[in-house]
C-alpha cells in the first residue's frame, strides 16, 4: 500500500446470506431561520487530516425538537425485497472496493411505492424522505419530494454517522464540500444514495430550505428543516465493525505467544493489511476503513484503537499537524505508532523497514515527523510520555543493534585514544532528516546499551545524533559522543544512559 501523498510532501471475504435491514422511527427537526447554525456544525466535525476535532465523533442525537414543523414516519413494510427469492449472492468485497463517497443526485426513479419513509412539515410544505431496503453490495436509494413547496424547494444529505453498540462515528468527513451541496428538487425530486456496508445502526439526516427573499411569491421562509432517517442493518453478509475487530483479536492470539508486544505488532499489520489511504480525504472511519477498505488516518488510528481496546491493551490518541496517531502502553511502558505513516510498500532506505519506521517511537522521534508533538509532550498533563525504546520494532528484532555495529569501529579508535568527545558521520547522510533522525535516534540508543572498553577502562558513552540542514537540498548528519572513563566494573543487567535525541 501507498504512503499518503503528504508524507512526501512534507502526508471480509462474506458468503451469500439473507439481508434484513429494519429502518426505526424516523423524526423531523424544523429549525428556525439562522443561517450560521449549519455552518458552525459543519466547521466543528471537520477531520484530523483537515483540522478534525479530536473525538472525531456527529454529536447529533435521535431525539429532534420540533419548534413550528411537525414530522411523521411510515415502515409498511420491514421484509426485504432484494430479490425474488429473499437471498442475495455477494461477492467478497475487494480491497479497493468501489462505493458511492457523497451523496451525489441520479436520475429520478419511477417507483412510486416505497417500504419506509420520513415525512417533515413546516409553512404547508412537506418533504418526504422514501427508501426500501437493499441487499448486500446494492447502494439505498433515498427519494427526497416536496409538496406545496416553490421552485426554489431543495434538499441535501448529510454524512451518516454508525453506531454498533461501541461509539458512534461518523463514516466520512463532514467537512468535504459535497456534503454540504444542495439539490433542487423541482416536481420530480432527487434521489441520493448510500451503501450500508456493516451491520449497525445508521443515521442519516436530511435538510430542506425553500426561500427567497428577493421573491416573496416563492419565499416559503424555511430555511433549515430536518428529517432524520435511521436505518438498521443486521446481516451476516455484512459484519458490524465490532465483530470484525473481534475475530481479529482472536486470530491475534492464536498466531502470537499472546504478548502485549507481540499482539500489538501483529494488530499493527492486520490495520496496513486493511485498508489504502483515502487521498480525496473523504472516507474516516473505522467503519470505512474494514468494510469499505478506504480511509484518512481518523481510519487507522480508529481501528488501531478498537484492535488494542479488544485485546486489553491501553493506548491513547494524538493528534499534531492535522493528523492523528496512537499511543501504546506495552508491558507498562508508553510508546509511539503512527500507522498510517507505516502503511507503505516503499523501500526506498536501504535496509531500513518502511512499514516499521513509526512503531514504538519515543516522543522527541515522533515529533521529528510531526512537529506539533513537541508541544503535546510537553504539557504537565500529557498522559502518554514516551521516552523508552525497548518496544522499538528495530530494537526488538535486532536491527538496531545491527546498525550500531557499523560504527563500532570508528567509535572505539576515538575511546582507544581516550578522547571525551567526538563526532562521527552518519552513513544515511543521503535520507531526508525526517528519516534518518528517526533511524539515528534509534542507533544512538542502542549504542549507548552496548559495552565499551579501551585497555582496562570502560568506557560509558552518550551518543546524541544530530543533523544540519545546508540547503534545501543538502544536510549533515552526525553522531556526538561524550564520554567518560572508568575502571568501576558495570554491575551485570544495569542499562546504559538512554539515547538523546537532537534536532
Amino acid at each position: 500500500m501507498k504512503r499518503p501523498l503528504y508524507y512526501l510532501l512534507c502526508a471480509i471475504a462474506c458468503s451469500s446470506m439473507v439481508s434484513a435491514t429494519m429502518p426505526t422511527a424516523a423524526i423531523a427537526e424544523a429549525i428556525q431561520p439562522q443561517a450560521t447554525v449549519e455552518q458552525q456544525a459543519q466547521a466543528a466535525d471537520t477531520s484530523s487530516d483537515t483540522g478534525k476535532a479530536e473525538d472525531g465523533t456527529n454529536t447529533n442525537t435521535t431525539v429532534d425538537s420540533a419548534e413550528d414543523g411537525t414530522a411523521t414516519s411510515t415502515d409498511t413494510s420491514a421484509v426485504n425485497t432484494e430479490s425474488a427469492d429473499g437471498t442475495a449472492a455477494t461477492p467478497a468485497p475487494s480491497l479497493l472496493a468501489q462505493t458511492n463517497p457523497t451523496p451525489e443526485a441520479i436520475s429520478t426513479t419511477s417507483q412510486t411505492g416505497y417500504a419506509h419513509s420520513a415525512t417533515a412539515t413546516q409553512n404547508g410544505v412537506t418533504f418526504t424522505v422514501s427508501w426500501n431496503d437493499a441487499p448486500a453490495g446494492t447502494a439505498t436509494t433515498f427519494h427526497v419530494t416536496q409538496a406545496n413547496g416553490s421552485s426554489q424547494a431543495k434538499a441535501r444529505m448529510d454524512v451518516p454517522t454508525y453506531w454498533d453498540g461501541g461509539s458512534q462515528e461518523s463514516v466520512c468527513d463532514p467537512s468535504r464540500p459535497a456534503w454540504a451541496s444542495y439539490h433542487s428538487l423541482g416536481t420530480a425530486g432527487h434521489d441520493f444514495t448510500f451503501d450500508f456496508t456493516a451491520s449497525g445502526t445508521y443515521r442519516i439526516y436530511f435538510y430542506f430550505m425553500d426561500n427567497d427573499r428577493n421573491d416573496p411569491q416563492n419565499d416559503k421562509g424555511i430555511y433549515y428543516l430536518r428529517t432524520t432517517a435511521e436505518v438498521t442493518v443486521n446481516d451476516a453478509a455484512r459484519p458490524s465493525v465490532t465483530q470484525i475487530v473481534n475475530d481479529a483479536v482472536d486470530l491475534c492470539r492464536q498466531q502470537t505467544n499472546g504478548s502485549e508486544y507481540d499482539m500489538a505488532l501483529w494488530l499493527h499489520d492486520w490495520t496496513l493489511d486493511q485498508l489504502e489511504y483515502d487521498h480525496n480525504l473523504n472516507w474516516c472511519s473505522a467503519e470505512s476503513g474494514l468494510t469499505r477498505h478506504q480511509g484518512t488516518c481518523e481510519s487507522y488510528q480508529r481501528i488501531y484503537s478498537k484492535l488494542l481496546d479488544a485485546a486489553g491493551i491501553a493506548n491513547g490518541r494524538i493528534t499534531g499537524n492535522g493528523h492523528t496517531w496512537n499511543a501504546v502502553k506495552i508491558d507498562g511502558k508508553w510508546c509511539q505508532m503512527d500507522p498510517t505513516w507505516d502503511d507503505t510498500s516503499d523501500n526506498w532506505y536501504g535496509d531500513l523497514d518502511q512499514r516499521h519506521l513509526y512503531f514504538g517511537l519515543t516522543d522527541e522521534l515522533m515529533a521529528i515527523a510531526h512537529s506539533d508533538h513537541t508541544a503535546n509532550y510537553q504539557k504537565n498533563d500529557y498522559a502518554y510520555r514516551s521516552t523508552d525504546l525497548s518496544n522499538n520494532y528495530f530494537m526488538r528484532n535486532g536491527k538496531a543493534d545491527e546498525w550500531a555495529e557499523k560504527y563500532a569501529d570508528r567509535i572505539q579508535q576515538h575511546l582507544d585514544a581516550k578522547e571525551k568527545s567526538f563526532s562521527i558521520d552518519a552513513d544515511n547522510q543521503s535520507f531526508p532528516p525526517s528519516i534518518s533522525g528517526i533511524q539515528n535516534g534509534i542507533v544512538a540508543y542502542a549504542m549507548n546499551l552496548r559495552e565499551w572498553k579501551t585497555g582496562k577502562s570502560n568506557a560509558a558513552i552518550q551518543a546524541v545524533s544530530n543533523f544540519k540542514t545546508c540547503s534545501s537540498t543538502s544536510w549533515e548528519v552526525t553522531f556526538d559522543f561524550t564520554v567518560k572513563y572508568t575502571n568501576e566494573k558495570r554491575t551485570v543487567g544495569q542499562s546504559r544512559q538512554t539515547a538523546r535525541f537532537s534536532i
